[in-house]
């Protein structure tokens, strides 16, 4: 399986990266381009590893048709267990996009050259603007981020990624440590050398790391989400409750982003807006405090 570092993500910078995460996790279409369609591919599946907390569906394999799409996202609806889709379409299939589809949102589209213009217009005529990879000369280039301002927001994302990045140089230098002082002056250096390359292990580490950090990040918003519709019942008999963003935080026992990414996250995933429900920084009496940030 390719993932996220492999076949030229790699060079993206590191704004860059945290742009492409973000868009993934919010569910923004994304277009990569090159004049070879099978790098185009190689892209997209990794762009899919993004976001291992979601199933991928393939477009020209999987299903076909606009009442297929339909039928999918009007399952998605209502359903806060499941799990969510990101959809895919391989070049092979991406001029058949814009004939059958109207909602791009969750979309991977590989393509060529030849293609962008037109998929991109479409896109922009059902949905937000695009986000545009360009891959050329063996390096990956961010041509668009569309027309959003929060996906400049990229704070959480790129704490994320420059955790797991420490975090697998820290496990890795751990293990080449032992092996290393378990071999020096037994085998021959070429021996030695080679039993502490740890390039392929290396990436299975990352790999599981960001796993870890994306789904905890996701159960975080999960367990957000269900404290507020909670609320929103209380609200909708009457009871006015207000849970101040403090309150909300120590709750979910998540420190990893804030309660307004959290909630950006919660809109695109599961298409809820709990805005009017959580006051940032809300006055309270010291009773209150005590009572554990409520406002009610």
């Amino acid at each position: 399986m390719n993932t996220f570092l492999d076949s030229g993500l790699h060079t993206l910078g590191r704004k860059e990266r945290a742009i492409v995460l973000r868009s993934i996790l919010d569910r923004y279409p994304v277009i990569i381009y090159s004049d070879s369609c099978e790098s185009s591919d190689v892209i997209a599946e990794s762009l899919v590893s993004f976001v291992p907390h979601r199933r991928e569906i393939v477009f020209g394999s999987d299903f076909v048709s606009y009442s297929e799409h339909e039928r999918m996202i009007h399952h998605e609806k209502g359903d806060y267990n499941g799990e969510r889709i990101i959809y895919r379409a391989p070049s092979s299939a991406s001029q058949l996009v814009t004939d059958q589809i109207t909602d791009f949102r969750g979309w991977v589209i590989a393509t060529d050259q030849s293609n962008v213009e037109k998929i991109k217009h479409a896109i922009t005529r059902t949905s937000t603007s695009p986000i545009i990879l360009r891959f050329e000369d063996d390096s990956l280039k961010l041509e668009s981020n569309g027309n959003s301002k929060a996906i400049n927001d990229t704070v959480f994302e790129q704490k994320l990624l420059e955790k797991v990045t420490s975090e697998t140089q820290t496990k890795i230098e751990r293990i080449t440590r032992i092996l290393r002082r378990a071999a020096r002056g037994k085998v021959s250096e070429r021996l030695e050398k080679s039993l502490i390359d740890l390039k392929q292990e290396e990436e299975r580490v990352r790999l599981s790391l960001y796993r870890e950090h994306i789904q905890a990040f996701v159960e975080a918003a999960w367990r957000v989400m269900i404290i507020l519709m909670r609320l929103r019942l209380l609200q909708g008999v009457g009871v006015k409750s207000v849970i101040s963003d403090k309150m909300l935080q120590q709750a979910v026992d998540y420190k990893g982003a804030t309660i307004d990414r959290l909630m950006e996250f919660i809109k695109a995933e599961w298409g809820e807006d709990f805005q009017s429900s959580v006051q940032e920084g809300a006055e309270q009496t010291f009773g209150d405090r005590l009572e554990g940030f409520w406002t009610i």
